[in-house]
């Protein structure tokens, strides 16, 4: 296991129905068709020539919303390639893309634009302003786009066909806020210089953790605890790592466990927060406020000897700090934040990673989405479909008709 996992708290007698679950999680196991995705590995080849050509570019604009861009942003943060550089861009409000066109050479851009139903407004707003961008700086439209959308005859795919655009394909079996594990998380991340054998390789071995464990798999036994919690009253799910490089992946959960179990009346409120940070905002209320809360921590090694600092001050603020790294003060402050939580009665999880890698990062998505699929079946709701949303969609339609 790549990730070390510390509930603090006893799991036994988590849920009484445990044979439904056994039997939803042998079935997904099974015939899952994300599962199988992630055990074969010739999609990512495929992606190579596409990869080189983006990573020609100094700028590489990607388009999307939703899980069409939380997963590859919260992967391509671990990169620390200088180019190119990565926009990702998810809302469409105009100012931000006045700053954007300011800031980018046409010539020297990519863009790639991601909808998996192709019919996305945001995004295909988002793609014809940049086209329009590009053709008044008359700068080329074929060779500097590209989109992803499933083959099917939607709006994405005329779009690109009118301007002889390249397009991939979205697979049509998987939903956006799962795939992260498709070329829609992988080609950013591989674009950014990170390695998606191994990116899949971690998600793979905790799947097959799942093969050997099932109902024993940490995250299974995640979903059991927060199930338990829920009937006591506990509706807010807290993640809050340590390490900002997984600060998007927190943004990447509170989508996918928020949209998949908000059903029906059901499901727990999904919170991002980070350390330190939300130790000066949310934390007060987490420790002082309503005891409606279930908390992970997210935990790695900060044990680089750069910033190690010195100053011969004689205020004892300073000479605390004195003699210690900047990473010796975020372990301590981690710690700190995890055992006031146990002392004052908060159920805590703590999940360490020894190293912050493309297979580490893998296992954790994987292993939340497997602690999302359980969770699903223990409420009894489809995790693969959001239907209170269509009515704002339809709204949306009629008002810009109305315009």
């Amino acid at each position: 296991m790549m990730i070390e996992i510390d509930y603090n708290i006893d799991l036994a007698d988590s849920a009484s129905d445990l044979s439904t679950l056994r039997q939803d999680l042998t079935s997904l196991k099974d015939e899952l068709p994300l599962f199988r995705l992630v055990r074969q590995h010739s999609d990512i080849n495929i992606l190579e020539e596409t990869t080189q050509k983006f990573r020609n570019f100094k700028d590489v604009i990607i388009l999307g919303t939703g899980g069409s861009s939380l997963g590859g942003r919260a992967i391509c943060e671990l990169s620390e390639q200088s180019l190119p550089h990565l926009h990702f861009y998810d809302n469409i409000d105009p100012h931000s893309f006045k700053k954007l066109f300011k800031t980018i050479n046409p010539e020297t851009t990519g863009v790639i634009a991601i909808s998996k139903s192709g019919g996305t407004a945001e995004t295909l707003m988002q793609m014809l302003v940049c086209i329009k961008h590009w053709m008044t700086h008359s700068a080329s439209i074929k060779d500097h786009f590209l989109t992803i959308t499933e083959p099917t005859e939607n709006a994405m795919r005329e779009l690109a066909s009118a301007h002889s655009i390249n397009i991939l394909e979205h697979p049509t079996d998987i939903g956006g806020r799962f795939a992260v594990f498709t070329l829609v998380g992988l080609l950013p991340a591989m674009i950014a210089g990170l390695n998606a054998q191994e990116f899949r390789r971690g998600a793979l071995n905790c799947l097959e953790d799942l093969d050997q464990k099932l109902l024993d798999h940490p995250a299974v036994q995640g979903a059991l605890l927060q199930y338990r919690l829920l009937q006591q009253g506990k509706s807010l799910s807290v993640i809050m790592p340590y390490i900002d490089r997984l600060n998007t992946f927190a943004l990447w959960y509170r989508q996918l466990w928020a949209e998949s179990l908000g059903k029906n009346g059901k499901g727990t409120t999904p919170l991002a927060a980070l350390g330190t940070v939300d130790q000066h905002s949310q934390l007060q209320l987490f420790l002082d406020g309503p005891k409606d809360k279930f908390y992970t921590v997210i935990t790695s090694s900060h044990c680089d000897p750069e910033f190690k600092v010195s100053a011969a001050l004689t205020h004892p603020n300073i000479a605390l700090l004195n003699g210690r790294t900047m990473g010796q003060l975020l372990e301590a402050e981690q710690r700190a934040t995890i055992d006031t939580l146990q002392n004052n009665g908060c159920p805590v999880r703590v999940m360490h990673l020894p190293e912050i890698t493309e297979a580490a990062i893998g296992y954790l998505m994987m292993h939340y989405v497997i602690e999302t699929l359980a969770m699903s079946s223990l409420l009894r709701v489809n995790a693969f479909d959001q239907p209170a949303v269509e009515e704002g969609k339809i709204l949306t339609r009629n008002y810009l008709k109305a315009a």
